[in-house]
């Protein structure tokens, strides 16, 4: 009996703790969102969310950290532990046999990690110009985020799929500059174009952008 107690407490108090780490990242969320990250204090991090902000640093740290959770989980979509590579929405950009496929999932994937991550994407752009606590997590997201155009593009090398007059190394440059959050910024936020209209066009300038002409059949 006690050892049934012990697993159930255990259980509970795991699952209070996630619900709590979920109710500080929502709150940190909406202030940096609408008041900015350095007029954010963790203390009214703490009340909006209802916790002490002791809980928030012995939970995450410090304000950076809690910016990189709350940039992590966004991109993610939840905060199962589990890699953006091999989360379900993106087994067709790894393993798809068809190269245009891979992409056209890719671009699906691109603008869902936009829709949910765009704010705190800006956040930490603006933040990161004056806060110098912020410069690691600025590279470290940027570096992420071209290593994964690389492994998207070395699918593609290994299909041999891109364009002759692309190296490797400038098909990484274009894919990277491509999925950026600047340019959802600009097209959806800012232009009003639909998630599914910014999709479509990420589709299709992936695809020319990266992919050698079909070649015409052969004689029969």
């Amino acid at each position: 009996m006690n050892g049934v107690k012990r697993s159930y407490d255990s259980t509970r108090r795991q699952e209070q703790a996630r619900q709590t780490r979920r109710a500080v990242l929502a709150a940190a969320g909406r202030l940096f969102t609408d008041a900015g990250y350095g007029a954010t204090t963790l203390q009214q991090v703490a009340d909006e969310a209802g916790v002490a902000v002791q809980t928030i640093y012995s939970t995450f740290g410090n304000k950076p950290a809690l910016l990189e959770e709350l940039l992590d989980t966004s991109i993610a979509g939840d905060d199962t532990p589990v890699a953006v590579n091999d989360r379900d929405w993106m087994h067709d950009v790894f393993h798809h046999p068809d190269p245009a496929t891979r992409l056209d999932a890719y671009a699906t994937a691109v603008t869902g990690i936009h829709e949910r991550a765009g704010d705190m994407f800006g956040v930490l752009r603006a933040a990161a110009t004056t806060d110098p606590a912020l410069a690691p997590l600025a590279t470290t997201a940027e570096q992420r985020r071209r290593a994964g155009a690389a492994s998207v593009v070395n699918g593609l090398e290994a299909l041999g799929a891109l364009r002759d007059d692309l190296t490797v190394d400038e098909a990484v440059d274009v894919l990277w500059t491509l999925n950026s959050s600047e340019i959802h910024q600009r097209l959806v936020r800012d232009s009003g174009w639909s998630p599914d209209r910014f999709r479509a066009w990420l589709t299709t300038t992936f695809r020319s952008a990266l992919l050698a002409a079909p070649q015409p059949p052969g004689p029969s």
